[in-house]
């Protein structure tokens, strides 16, 4: 990991716990089962449109508002921050209920892309801007996350991908450059290189 310079997370399940429940999302605004939610309201015409965001705008904030750390995560964006490393969020989540986690938890980054001003996790769009941003090519990056759309996002856009937080490894692990079970061993890993 050496070549790593700088780093992009995921936000639920990543570095706060997160109780969304996307099957009872699913079934309250009518999304199926095996259709991503995003995907499903980019199809939903206008008025309707906004009554399902007003319910998905409810399952977050109820969600954000009891969010907390994940294992090991705190001591890790603290030795990235005390050796300068860049540090951004690129969540799926919209703003309000992101800024509710991140200030809940005084998660210490400040680049933070949710889906109002980009498009989502897997389109890379965010990442490679964020990486513009840090003056740092993709491949000196580290998309870190626990859920397969993390890890499609850091590979299309040439980064390398981090799976993390799992008690067992899920069916699109092999998207993942490095598995670590919590972030205390990828605390070791990159740390103590």
């Amino acid at each position: 990991m050496k070549h790593i310079r700088g780093f992009i997370f995921d936000l639920d399940g990543t570095l706060v716990t997160s109780s969304l429940d996307f099957t009872a999302i699913r079934q309250e605004i009518g999304c199926p089962a095996t259709e991503d939610i995003l995907t499903f309201l980019d199809t939903v015409p206008g008025e309707r449109k906004a009554s399902i965001m007003d319910i998905v705008h409810r399952h977050e904030m109820n969600d954000a508002q009891e969010s907390d750390w994940l294992p090991h995560v705190r001591p890790f964006l603290a030795q990235c921050a005390a050796n300068d490393i860049p540090m951004a969020i690129v969540t799926r989540n919209s703003a309000i209920p992101t800024q509710v986690k991140v200030g809940r938890n005084e998660i210490p980054i400040q680049h933070i892309v949710t889906r109002e001003t980009s498009k989502p996790k897997p389109d890379p769009t965010a990442l490679i801007n964020i990486a513009n941003d840090f003056n740092l090519p993709t491949e000196a990056i580290m998309m870190v996350g626990d859920y397969k759309y993390d890890l499609q996002a850091g590979r299309n856009a040439k980064m390398a991908t981090c799976l993390v937080n799992f008690t067992q490894l899920p069916d699109y692990a092999h998207l993942a450059d490095y598995t670590f079970a919590h972030f205390g061993l990828l605390h070791r890993a990159f740390f103590q290189r």
